[in-house]
């Protein structure tokens, strides 16, 4: 490991610890705020996963290595970004929150209600185009198994596909040619954090604002919840732009390396995008229509921090079986 990706997981280690030692002493061990706080944590974890985060960071990774660079903080300075949007949001909804307390108990009812439609609604529109790019890539590793070789038309095509994962990206691919250095990943995450898919991390961030107001945290306080978010994401971001990095080290040795890892990537995207977009139509079912059928009840008491936890252990699984199935049965001939 290099000297640069050492101070980069430093780094992340400190900031997530000592964000977490700081929130522990504002709420003094309150249940719920911790609660809260997990939950903010919990969103950083998973928006980290959220397809146009891995293919942003896939894509200017790519790019960087192709130029002959090895730049650690693609995924640290795309979250930076993102999160400057959250966290500029969350303090106005503290602010109007806190001007306008009467309508507390409305602003939690309709934020969790919208929240929770559109983070299931775009998870459900994201996975269902990940799974038609999905589909298109294995026709491709299929062909690639049938012929024994791939053409560079078919390379051309497959980094197509690639780059057209996401939403987010559709809008904002012209600036990843522009990308030279990490730190530049900053400004497309700022503008990545302006778009309608972090409408549901600032609709949970302002409901946890409105109820830390009972418990009378000052505003900087208030402020831990984006900040626990950004912690979060920006952990899984960073460490996703490091092993990005090493699977295009050993990657770009031969093209179907590059085809099956992103296979698996996606797979494990749709996967996930789908299965928590569900639980979610579930949930809003569930709440709008007073149903408390067993099926309902269980769904809505999942915990969504140990749902956060099987993610992370999917990707890393889905990376781990790539890696081993390519080694045992794949060889590439390019011509």
């Amino acid at each position: 490991m290099g000297r640069n990706a050492k101070i980069l997981i430093l780094f992340l280690i400190l900031f997530n610890l000592t964000s977490w030692a700081v929130f522990i002493g504002v709420v003094k061990f309150s249940t719920a705020m911790l609660s809260l706080g997990a939950l903010a944590y919990f969103f950083g974890l998973r928006h980290a996963f959220d397809a146009d985060h891995i293919a942003a960071i896939d894509n200017v990774t790519r790019k960087l290595r192709q130029d002959g660079r090895r730049d650690v903080g693609v995924g640290l300075f795309f979250s930076l970004g993102h999160s400057t949007v959250v966290l500029i949001m969350s303090i106005v909804i503290v602010v109007v929150v806190r001007g306008f307390s009467p309508a507390i108990k409305s602003i939690e009812e309709a934020g969790g209600l919208f929240g929770s439609i559109v983070s299931a609604g775009f998870l459900t529109i994201i996975g269902i185009i990940n799974l038609f790019i999905l589909k298109d890539l294995y026709s491709i590793f299929k062909s690639y198994k049938q012929n024994g070789s791939m053409d560079k038309k078919t390379q051309q095509m497959t980094e197509e596909l690639l780059n057209k994962r996401g939403m987010m990206g559709k809008f904002f691919g012209f600036m990843y040619r522009k990308i030279d250095r990490s730190w530049k990943m900053y400004p497309l995450g700022f503008l990545f954090g302006l778009g309608f898919d972090t409408a549901t991390e600032i609709a949970i961030l302002g409901i946890s604002a409105t109820m830390a107001k009972n418990s009378q945290l000052p505003i900087w306080g208030v402020i831990m919840f984006p900040l626990l978010f950004a912690a979060g994401m920006s952990l899984m971001d960073s460490l996703d732009g490091l092993i990005m990095m090493k699977i295009y080290d050993w990657a770009m040795v031969d093209a179907i390396r590059k085809l099956f890892f992103n296979i698996a990537i996606t797979a494990a995207s749709v996967f996930v995008a789908l299965a928590i977009g569900a639980i979610e139509w579930v949930q809003v079912i569930s709440e709008k229509f007073n149903l408390n059928y067993a099926f309902f009840e269980f769904i809505d008491n999942l915990n969504f921090e140990v749902l956060g936890g099987a993610v992370v252990v999917i990707m890393i699984l889905s990376w781990i079986y790539a890696f081993f199935y390519y080694k045992k049965y794949l060889q590439v001939k390019v011509r």
